[in-house]
């Protein structure tokens, strides 16, 4: 299988990948880097980057093929582990580095076979670098998902909103609980820390709500430090989708606005189990 885009194959390699400006590629990992160790996944489609946590939560990072000026691929998979933070502070090298605003940082990626290292290859401004990260074994991972026909509710949100009400949050409190109300319609923040209990009730009406759809009232209770990665994503992404199925799997979809095409960033994250 065979992806490629304004250039000619290089058999050489499982993977190549160039584009004209790293920016938003660093700033998609920003938004994923909670652990330092990330999976790399790359399909005819594009790259995913997989990162997970106590086998409870999993954020996924879609960078799709378009946003490459060249993308190539020898095989119909190519997967890898990588050191994120390894790999961002090579991506953003050049950052506070140019005197001329206009300039932006340019990458070729390479990966020529398994056990390989990462090859990267930036150049700004007639200025170039090359950094090799090495890369480790992928273990399996977690199948999170959650299919339409398991979703119990789903809502989306304005980015920048949902933010500001995350941020305002008792960062005391173990626990955030989420509740999905059917009738009357509302999403409910709730955390009980040092301040107290406090809960935050969004209509379904709300302007800051585009859509709320609920089957069944459901509320679940998360860690906070689980759910406080959610602000990265928050930072980049214009929209949030929000889905929880009958057992309280949450699944965040944040999209992400990229010149003229769109990235996702998608977040899951497993309920606390009551011990009564």
């Amino acid at each position: 299988m065979e992806s490629d885009k304004n250039g000619s194959f290089d058999e050489k390699y499982l993977l190549v990948a160039k584009a004209d400006n790293v920016k938003h590629i660093s700033s998609l990992l920003r938004a994923v880097n909670f652990k330092d160790v990330g999976v790399c996944f790359a399909t005819e489609h594009g790259l995913k980057i997989v990162v997970e946590d106590s086998k409870c939560v999993q954020a996924n990072t879609f960078i799709g093929c378009e946003i490459f000026q060249e993308y190539q691929l020898s095989d119909d998979t190519v997967a890898f582990r990588v050191d994120l933070n390894t790999l961002i502070e090579c991506l953003t090298i050049f950052d506070g580095c140019s005197t001329n605003p206009s300039f932006t940082t340019a990458l070729k990626l390479t990966y020529k076979e398994y056990g390989s290292p990462v090859k990267l290859l930036l150049e700004e401004g007639g200025i170039i670098t090359d950094c090799s990260l090495r890369t480790m074994e992928v273990f399996d991972i977690l199948d999170f998902s959650i299919p339409a026909e398991s979703t119990i509710s789903k809502i989306i949100l304005r980015s920048s909103d949902f933010k500001d009400i995350l941020s305002d949050i008792d960062s005391t409190s173990d626990y955030v609980e989420f509740m999905f109300s059917e009738e009357p319609q509302f999403f409910k923040i709730s955390t009980s820390g040092i301040a107290g209990k406090c809960s935050v009730e969004i209509p379904s009406k709300s302007e800051i709500m585009e859509q709320f759809v609920c089957n069944a009232t459901i509320t679940v209770k998360y860690k906070y430090k689980q759910i406080k990665p959610f602000l990265k994503c928050m930072n980049i992404s214009q929209k949030t989708l929000i889905r929880t199925n009958e057992e309280g799997l949450l699944c965040c979809q944040f999209m992400v606005q990229v010149d003229s095409h769109t990235c996702y960033l998608e977040y899951f994250c497993t309920p606390i189990v009551d011990e009564d």
